[in-house]
């Protein structure tokens, strides 16, 4: 049976430097892991442009992604929004950046998880 590394039994017994190490307690990071596809017949610049759009704002949003695209029909970009430099991804970051995809013109769908513990997660 796997361990809870949330539970408060064992955050008690470890040091705030134990919990940055392990990343639990309120060193927890979340992310979100998402797919959008794309609406077909789009021209590879096209596609290349999108793809540059999305990794801006990413950045300008100050988190990183993680993740892949399939250029096939449809082409399909997942993976993952994550944390860095202290960026935390919340549940505003997350619905900010779905409602980025989702009014791109673009983006034919998307499909997006819940927040969920990147280090830890299931």
């Amino acid at each position: 049976m796997p361990r809870n590394l949330q539970s408060k039994q064992r955050l008690k017994r470890l040091s705030p430097r134990q919990q940055k190490k392990l990343r639990v307690g309120a060193f927890t990071e979340m992310g979100f892991a998402f797919e959008a596809a794309l609406k077909d017949g789009l021209a590879p610049a096209a596609e290349d442009a999108f793809l540059d759009a999305w990794l801006n704002e990413v950045d300008t949003q100050g988190v990183s992604f993680g993740g892949s695209f399939d250029a096939g029909s449809p082409s399909i970009l997942n993976g993952m929004v994550f944390p860095v430099s202290g960026v935390k991804v919340d549940a505003d970051l997350r619905e900010t950046l779905i409602a980025w995809l989702t009014q791109r013109a673009e983006v034919a769908s998307v499909t997006a998880g819940e927040l969920s513990d990147v280090w830890h997660g299931e």
